[in-house]
């Protein structure tokens, strides 16, 4: 299978995605460092910048579509949020409008949990609302960074969905795995069948932020995802001196999020706004063994 990168930052899906076995198509990405780590690591992949100027017939075939559209307008961390058809969430309606003249066959998508809560809980409902017009089944599910073994509590939702078929509804049937007590603190024992959790260390350190800036600690119960800046600085990640008088650790910051060194960029802003790869492989790898496994029956022709 082959899929289709839209807002990919430094290339979160991207990674989990090739890790998972599907094969990269197509980048579309703004930010100018982005768009060069991009490159670097993809180098024979076509990449688009502004998602507002591309053609339909542009995008190279694939199987897949994935999207961490931006969050800027639905997060709950940002106070004057505009919601879901505000300029830079709104970018999700961009979006669709042309996966509904391409009409590829999966379509993976990531926000913040600030998306069920905005626009007075209208705005999911929107989304939901969007993909069934253009012809996606499909599933919902918030996801914690805890549950892949990373020390950082960072929740998003992701939605994932198949054109006209049925196939996506059977990515619930193993969906446990990433939805359990995510407590970095409860032991696990053998009991745990998930393939995608990894064993904590007790002592481990968990990534937290407070007054704008970065630190970490071994509560159990205070540990809030990497937060964007609100106001004038709105969807910035900053990489201030932090609390307890630490320096920013960007080395760190990098493995909470389970990016490697050689995909971070100069911020911390980058790594913040990445999905986590290792839920995107999880998930790729749970759509290749959907499809993999399909019958004919699975398939819902389209009108």
């Amino acid at each position: 299978m082959r899929f289709a990168s839209f807002f990919a930052g430094i290339g979160g899906f991207d990674l989990g995605f090739h890790h998972a076995g599907i094969i990269p198509a197509f980048h579309c990405e703004i930010d100018p460092y982005c768009q060069r780590i991009l490159k670097r690591h993809w180098p024979e992949v076509p990449l688009h910048d502004d998602i507002t100027t591309l053609k339909a017939q542009d995008i190279p075939e694939a199987d897949i579509w994935t999207g961490g559209w931006p969050c800027q307008d639905v997060s709950a961390a940002n106070a004057q949020r505009k919601g879901i058809y505000g300029a830079r969430s709104g970018l999700f309606f961009t979006f669709t409008g042309l996966a509904r003249k391409v009409r590829p066959s999966w379509i993976v998508l990531e926000n913040v949990a600030g998306l069920l809560s905005s626009d007075g809980g209208s705005a999911f409902e929107s989304v939901v609302d969007e993909l069934e017009e253009i012809g996606y089944m499909g599933v919902w599910f918030t996801c914690n960074t805890l549950s892949a073994g990373l020390p950082h509590n960072r929740e998003r939702i992701f939605l994932v969905g198949s054109y006209r078929s049925a196939l996506s509804h059977q990515f619930y049937s193993d969906c446990g795995e990433l939805l359990r007590d995510d407590s970095p603190r409860k032991a696990r024992g053998p009991e745990t069948r998930s393939g995608i959790r990894r064993e904590f260390i007790s002592d481990t350190p968990l990534l937290v932020q407070r007054r704008g800036g970065f630190g970490y600690t071994k509560a159990a119960s205070y540990c809030p995802t990497i937060r964007a800046q609100t106001g004038k600085h709105q969807g910035g990640h900053t990489d201030r001196p932090i609390l307890c008088g630490q320096k920013f650790d960007l080395e760190r910051v990098r493995k909470t999020n389970g990016v490697p060194g050689r995909l971070d960029g100069r911020r911390g802003r980058l790594i913040g706004n990445a999905v986590a790869p290792p839920i995107a492989e999880f998930i790729g790898r749970r759509i290749l063994d959907i499809q993999n496994n399909a019958m004919p029956m699975d398939s819902i022709a389209a009108d």
